[in-house]
């Protein structure tokens, strides 16, 4: 699957079929997420891949929407380590979670070129994840993302097109315009 097709086929997906994740695709779509841009080529992220039915589990109590979690063959926790990224944008916020975030996006593309369904939940109890997975003081989850096989209704519409602003809305050229 091309870029583009990849960017305008993904969809949030929620309900995961029980068949397991090829090896091979999962470390495609862990290579792409790799392979993210950073600040100062600083690449700040981690990624702990949880297979294990138990820690699922654990992982989908630390979110208030985490049953997908338990539903998905493989739960991804994007983390930022503090230390590894000194910059900050702007002087006035970190660009950990930034990088993390341009990494989680390209982990999202990747799967879905790959035919799996992916979801980033952002909506977690953060000590809840940390004990789970035994994440150490100056690192943080980003992100839990659920990832497997979609559903035949696993996928939600909430990306078409027709949902989008227009680009007039969103776009200005040489200075702010709204």
């Amino acid at each position: 699957m091309e870029y583009i097709e990849a960017l305008r086929s993904y969809r949030p997906c929620s309900h995961f079929q029980p068949k397991p994740v090829p090896g091979e695709k999962l470390k495609a779509i862990l290579a792409a997420a790799r392979l993210a841009p950073s600040q100062n080529n600083l690449q700040p992220w981690r990624f702990v891949v949880v297979q294990d039915d138990e820690k699922k589990r654990l992982l989908a109590q630390a979110c208030p929407k985490g049953k997908s979690i338990v539903e998905a063959p493989i739960a991804i926790v994007a983390l930022a380590v503090e230390e590894d990224i000194p910059v900050t944008i702007g002087g006035y916020i970190s660009a950990y979670p930034l990088d993390v975030a341009v990494a989680v996006r390209q982990l999202q593309l990747a799967a879905t070129a790959e035919g799996l369904g992916s979801l980033w939940i952002v909506d977690f109890h953060e000590e809840k994840v940390r004990a789970v997975l035994g994440v150490p003081e100056g690192v943080h989850p980003i992100a839990v993302i659920p990832l497997g096989y979609p559903t035949e209704n696993g996928a939600t519409a909430a990306h078409l097109a027709e949902g989008r602003k227009s680009p007039d809305e969103i776009i200005a050229y040489n200075r702010y315009a709204w």
